[in-house]
């Protein structure tokens, strides 16, 4: 089941929305006199007044609880507005410069006020049932056939919208086309559906959720991701969106399930895989960032960034001969790689450091020259890399200054340490 936005609070906006552009002119103190406003819609529709036809109601509506209950009202509302849309159908045939905006806005606001119209009549039905009285529907067979027509309208009026990227209106259009699909408005004296749309859910939740996103309505996307997913084109893209909106509605588990069905599928997306390993790098589950980072370079051996991005999951990991290995790949492909050198000076100097630490023999200890050896020999190596990194990226002294300077000084290479001071701050 989707859980489309409520139709029901579109519909409870629907008068005030309307009625914002016209204030009414009726006397606040002045008594409901329906016959009036009915005498004034009929001789309005006669003259082809449609416009001010329509006004007069909304006004009445906007006034009187009475004609807001009016189910009656709101069908001579549909009425008004099949002779617009007739108008503007007819400039379009003609090609009479027709107002392509106000025609779809017309055929919006014909589905809500007749929905409108359907939802108080079924309303006034059920009380006279609870009352014990005879109940039979007046209006829903008029709507009905006055509304049909329209349906591709509707849907045509989301993509006219989309096109303009006016995103919140294309997805008002394609929601309220959806929702429709299963309206009782559309219901016959036996409860079926006399809608005959085309299968065509999926390719109206694609729409539906790219305008959602558009238009960041981030819950909206969320309630048409998953039947939009069944679009194998877009599903790439989908996913995507998916993820971000997860991120949006603050759903961690969800971007993450997302992310995961994306990577699984489309490895050589960028924003999956990288997302990803971003992710579970963060929260330290550098094994789980690993996994994905290694499945890239079996599929790109000859892509350096990914070798790369493999050793630091794996010196994260403490698993400092895999990284070195992977660093090495890096030289392989790029021989001139000043990070890779950088990366590999680090992990000999913290190999050196743990020595060290570990370094507490007295000096007449048979060991004690062979272990200094063994640190100072870490100490050059990494001193070598230093060198290296330093060679192919001097610009760049963040990657290399900070080693040079401790392996020279415990070297004893005081020329050299004294010749770093130029670049420091």
């Amino acid at each position: 089941m989707h859980k489309f936005p409520s139709l029901y609070k579109a519909l409870a906006l629907l008068c005030v929305i309307h009625c914002a552009f016209f204030l009414p002119t009726q006397a606040a103190d002045k008594p409901y006199k329906r016959s009036s406003i009915v005498k004034a819609y009929r001789t309005s529709m006669k003259e082809k007044n449609y416009t001010q036809a329509r006004k007069g109601l909304l006004e009445a509506i906007q006034q009187y609880p009475e004609a807001a209950a009016d189910p009656q009202l709101y069908k001579y509302q549909v009425d008004a507005l099949n002779e617009l849309i007739g108008e503007e159908n007819r400039k379009i045939y003609l090609n009479n410069r027709p107002d392509t905006v106000a025609y779809f806005n017309y055929i919006y606001d014909i589905y809500m006020t007749g929905l409108k119209c359907d939802s108080l009549e079924q309303v006034a039905m059920a009380k006279r049932v609870a009352e014990g009285k005879k109940a039979q529907t007046r209006w829903r067979g008029a709507v009905q056939q006055t509304l049909l027509p329209y349906r591709k309208n509707l849907l045509g009026g989301g993509k006219f919208y989309y096109k303009r990227k006016a995103y919140a209106d294309a997805f008002r259009f394609i929601n309220l086309y959806v929702q429709t699909k299963s309206s009782d408005v559309f219901r016959d004296s036996k409860g079926a559906t006399i809608v005959a749309d085309p299968d065509d859910m999926t390719e109206a939740s694609v729409l539906a959720v790219l305008s959602a996103f558009g238009s960041s309505n981030y819950g909206a996307v969320e309630s048409y991701l998953s039947e939009s997913l069944k679009d194998e084109q877009l599903r790439p893209q989908l996913l995507e969106i998916g993820s971000k909106t997860a991120v949006q509605l603050g759903d961690t588990a969800q971007q993450v399930r997302l992310l995961e069905q994306g990577f699984e599928a489309y490895p050589d997306v960028e924003y999956f895989f990288i997302t990803l390993v971003k992710h579970y790098t963060d929260v330290g589950l550098y094994d789980q960032a690993l996994q994905k980072v290694l499945r890239m370079t079996s599929l790109h051996p000859e892509r350096r960034d990914y070798w790369y991005m493999a050793g630091t999951e794996q010196q994260l990991l403490e698993r400092y001969e895999e990284a070195l290995a992977s660093y090495q790949k890096c030289l392989d492909i790029q021989a001139d790689d000043a990070e890779a050198y950088a990366a590999i000076g680090s992990i000999h100097l913290h190999e050196a450091h743990v020595a060290y630490a570990r370094f507490n023999l007295p000096l007449r200890d048979p060991s004690y020259a062979r272990q200094k050896a063994a640190i100072t020999q870490l100490y050059r190596q990494a001193c070598k890399s230093f060198e290296q990194s330093r060679r192919f990226a001097e610009n760049n002294s963040s990657l290399w200054l900070e080693g040079l300077r401790e392996t020279y000084f415990k070297l004893n290479r005081g020329k050299s340490l004294k010749e770093l001071e130029k670049y420091l701050p």
